[in-house]
């Protein structure tokens, strides 16, 4: 497994915080506005109903078999 930055992904590959979390899934990426920060939106591959905003400069870890 290596670690990444969030933004160097492309849109739809999978990820996890930590080396032993949750499997995410890299989707769009949501501009600075009045509501909040850029970020990027990120599903849990196993819930589709549950997403969490991410920093582009987050580290997460690729390259692992699930």
């Amino acid at each position: 497994m290596n670690k990444v930055i969030l933004k160097s992904l492309k849109k739809g590959e999978i990820f996890r915080r930590k080396p032993d979390g949750v499997e995410y899934i890299r989707d769009h990426y949501n501009r600075k506005d009045l509501f909040g920060p850029a970020s990027y939106c990120c599903t849990d591959w196993h819930d589709i109903g549950r997403s969490i905003q991410l920093k582009g400069s987050t580290l997460v870890w690729v390259g692992f078999d699930f």
